[in-house]
């Protein structure tokens, strides 16, 4: 697990004429030095600069990055773990007679390559990102995981990223150099403001491959890019493997009953996979039944391997009661007989860690869990150095309201009476003529007096789905959420003209892997495989695992292992009807029944969103106010007077009072966007990196009274 960067550059490039540049190259390399607990290790070639910072959990003598070839012709620089590289090398071995010079996965993957090229990726399961170059400049590979749990970005010089907005198999253009880490911050590029990227993130409207930032995009989850050098540029191809998360099933497809035996013993695998390690590993345990089902079987593997010292779990808890899990986790920490440690912090606390957590996602959103998982990795890390994770199982098993929302939306639509979609839409809100589905409407919709606590973003009535097959010819659950802050920072007019101009981009990744016909798209019936095909794509490796996910883990120089984001996973998501997902108000089917018998009344508790509350308050509104101010003129991506209008909302008691609760939190999730993009200005446009005081980080995750 590691941190890298690197440019290849051709001799129009503007770098190859810039003096500075190797130095400056060095200099933006280190800001990813939280990702590894050693020096820098860099190598220079004519044409090819490289750095690394290792976190080293396997071979720690010898797995040193960057890692040439025997024939000193290729370089790789790699993060991640590759689970299975043990018998890799031992086909590589097999076939071609290669005798490997360390135990460690970078060698494995580096000699995969040679020998197989881009099939490599058939032949390996893990979580990963890695570059490889020719050493003479003229060729290079990159290739990010199925799930995108490992970041990788790109710095394309004189290339418009918004030829990447629209999902396609593959994306063609040329360069004259390209810069590449695993992070924003460690490229060395102006970074500056791309609007129509910026105002996607900041809706909500997540892209997998363009980013908020001019000439910088994301190697998309379960890809490759592949340069070489042809004269004085470099012609490249991203190519994106085109599968679903799901096919379209058949109630009569496969042996549903099978499937819970199957679920269970590949979980169990996977997790097994994941312990592979030289240093002491320990879980994430919240009060839900992902990391509950990723501890019981970690433990297993302790029982199994006669492992002797306890599981070490890890939970926070906040001064706000109604966002904590830690008395559902103590309890079954207990009934498993590990070893758990839980932090509390107060909002104070979270106040302080947002920066940080803002610097270390470099994405614009509303959110502020990412706040608490920050001082999760951080109290983490002060015990061990590596983390199983239960990320991945509420995309891939359907755990959010959203899903709910889908799978009513497909309930209600198949018993309305109607030629088509529209004949059938023109007859709701739904939930007001039939007799049971607004009931059922509401509990898919968590819709309670706190959605912002409950993690729901729709009301219910149906009206996202209206809307949305009208402007976009989809049915999107969370499109009250987007319109309302596209409202909030564009203006009515504006917002909706701007909403129908991302049709084509978001309904083609809407699609992507699955049926571009409009039959498809708007039958009720494939809502919940639609809604989990994009989610998966977009919102799970943008945001999910950015902000909650590799970025806060990595912030404080800890792994985060993933079990439900493996190769075996998959297979089986990629088995499961509709019905096994979401089975009435029951989420994650296939997950609780599969672990009812073995961890009982605990795989039956309700999912509770793992949230934190809105970092701002009536006494720091007008600070955050005037920052925002100054940033918008700067910036000029937003209008003065629409933010305005949002503060004189926000500081309004009775405006906020005749609000409907789910568009009270649309537009306190709209000023906190606002927060985090006046944050992020400073960090990573201006380079100016929040200070922190590591005093105050240690009397908080040692339970010291804070004066």
């Amino acid at each position: 697990m590691c941190g890298y960067s690197g440019v290849i550059f051709n001799s129009t490039s503007i770098f190859s004429s810039n003096a500075e540049f190797k130095a400056k190259f060095f200099v933006n390399a280190s800001n990813v030095k939280h990702r590894g607990n050693e020096p820098m290790r860099k190598v220079e070639f004519d044409n090819l600069l490289l750095a690394h910072f290792r976190l080293a959990f396997v071979d720690l003598a010898s797995n040193f990055q960057p890692m040439l070839s025997k024939n000193k012709k290729w370089v790789i620089v790699f993060n991640g773990e590759i689970y299975n590289h043990n018998i890799l090398r031992k086909k590589i071995t097999a076939e071609q007679g290669y005798k490997f010079e360390t135990k460690s996965d970078t060698e494995t993957i580096l000699e995969g390559f040679l020998n197989y090229g881009l099939e490599i990726e058939k032949y390996i399961d893990g979580e990963y990102s890695f570059v490889i170059c020719n050493t003479d400049g003229s060729e290079m590979i990159a290739m990010r995981d199925p799930f995108g749990v490992k970041p990788l970005f790109l710095a394309l010089e004189d290339v418009q990223t918004n030829i990447f907005s629209t999902a396609k198999d593959s994306y063609l253009f040329k360069t004259p150099s390209i810069q590449f880490s695993s992070e924003i911050k460690g490229l060395s590029i102006p970074k500056r403001w791309n609007k129509e990227g910026f105002l996607r993130q900041f809706v909500g409207l997540y892209e997998p491959i363009r980013t908020p930032y001019q000439n910088i995009i994301q190697v998309p989850a379960n890809s490759f890019l592949y340069a070489k050098k042809q004269g004085d540029m470099f012609i490249c191809k991203l190519q994106m493997k085109k599968v679903p998360v799901r096919p379209p099933l058949n109630d009569n497809d496969s042996n549903q009953e099978e499937l819970y035996s199957e679920f269970a013993k590949s979980l169990q695998k996977s997790v097994a996979h994941r312990m592979l390690s030289e240093v002491e590993l320990g879980v994430y345990l919240s009060g839900g039944i992902d990391s509950k089902a990723v501890t019981y079987e970690a433990v297993q593997y302790y029982l199994k391997n006669k492992i002797k010292n306890p599981l070490k779990t890890f939970t926070i808890s906040f001064e706000a009661e109604e966002y904590s899990e830690s008395t559902e986790a103590l309890s079954f920490a207990q009934k498993m007989g590990v070893t758990p440690n839980i932090l509390k912090v107060s909002n104070d606390n979270l106040i302080y860690s947002y920066k940080h957590a803002v610097y270390h996602s470099e994405n614009i959103q509303p959110y502020t869990n990412g706040s608490a998982k920050w001082w999760l990795s951080r109290f983490t890390g002060k015990y061990v150095k590596g983390v199983l994770t239960g990320d991945g199982a509420d995309e891939l098993f359907c755990g959010y309201p959203s899903f709910h929302y889908a799978s009513w939306w497909k309930f209600a639509l198949n018993i309305q009476a109607g030629e088509n979609i529209l004949d059938r839409i023109n007859k709701l809100p739904t939930g007001n003529s039939l007799k049971d589905s607004g009931v059922f409407a509401k509990k898919a919709s968590s819709n309670e007096k706190d959605p912002w606590l409950a993690g729901s973003s729709s009301e219910g009535s149906g009206e996202d789905f209206i809307e949305s097959l009208k402007i976009w010819g989809i049915p999107h659950p969370l499109f009250g959420q987007i319109k309302t802050i596209a409202t909030s920072i564009l203006g009515n007019e504006e917002a909706l003209k701007w909403l129908a101009d991302q049709k084509e981009s978001v309904a083609s990744w809407f699609s992507f892997g699955l049926s571009s016909e409009e039959s498809f798209l708007t039958d009720p019936k494939n809502a919940l495989l639609l809604w989990q095909n994009y989610f998966t794509k977009t919102h799970l490796p943008v945001q999910v695992l950015n902000w909650v996910g590799d970025r806060m883990e990595m912030a404080n120089t800890v792994e985060g292992r993933t079990p439900f984001l493996s190769k075996e996973m998959s297979h089986i998501a990629a088995k499961l009807k509709d019905s096994m997902l979401i089975r009435g108000t029951e989420d994650k089917s296939i997950l609780r029944r599969s672990y009812q018998k073995r961890l009982g009344q605990a795989a039956l508790t309700p999912k509770k969103q793992f949230g934190a509350p809105f970092l701002f308050n009536e006494v720091t509104l007008k600070t955050h106010f005037d920052q925002i101010i100054v940033k918008a003129k700067e910036t000029g991506l937003i209008d003065v007077k629409y933010v305005t209008s949002l503060y004189d909302f926000m500081k309004n008691d009775f405006l906020k009072k005749k609000a409907s609760p789910h568009v009270l939190a649309h537009l306190n999730s709209a000023f906190q966007t606002l927060i985090c993009f006046s944050y992020l200005d400073d960090f990573l446009i201006k380079g100016n990196a929040p200070s922190r005081n590591m005093d105050y980080e240690e009397k908080v995750i040692t339970n010291q009274k804070i004066i």
